[in-house]
């Protein structure tokens, strides 16, 4: 009676471990993270001096270089007027994707609707609350 407990108990588990593999075997689907592969446009650094155009419903971008293992990284250091723009996401790219130690963000940003606004973003060391730098980039959506 034990050994046909025990053999019924190894096929159980035998079976379940079957069928947990065949589900496993199919690919996995690829995450739907709405984050489109940046162009190479929009790798480009961003220049703060120029004004940044945009029509309301569309998105923009702005891009930064960046050097994650330094500890600086760049966040949003003024409150958006979101009225005008919203923030969508940031993603790193490297520069070389062998070696990511170096690179860009880039940011992406919505334009709700017409008018004439400031994004400005910092880059910090760590936790701190002062910025090594601060870029302000003028948009104007139209």
């Amino acid at each position: 009676m034990r050994k046909q407990l025990f053999i019924l108990l190894l096929m159980t588990l035998l079976l379940s471990a079957c069928s947990a593999a065949a589900t496993q075997t199919s690919a996995p689907e690829a995450p739907s993270s709405g984050r489109p592969t940046p162009s190479t446009a929009e790798l480009e650094v961003t220049d703060p001096a120029k004004t940044i155009e945009v029509a309301a419903g569309e998105e923009f971008t702005i891009t930064l270089r960046t050097n994650p293992p330094s500890g600086y990284h760049w966040e949003i250091a003024e409150e958006l007027d979101s009225s005008i723009v919203q923030y969508v996401w940031k993603d790193f790219v490297a520069t070389q994707p062998d070696r990511p130690s170096s690179g860009k963000d880039v940011w992406r940003f919505k334009a709700v609707a017409p008018g004439e606004t400031n994004i400005v973003l910092g880059y910090y060391l760590g936790e701190t609350e002062d910025s090594a730098e601060m870029l302000t980039f003028t948009v104007i959506v139209k």
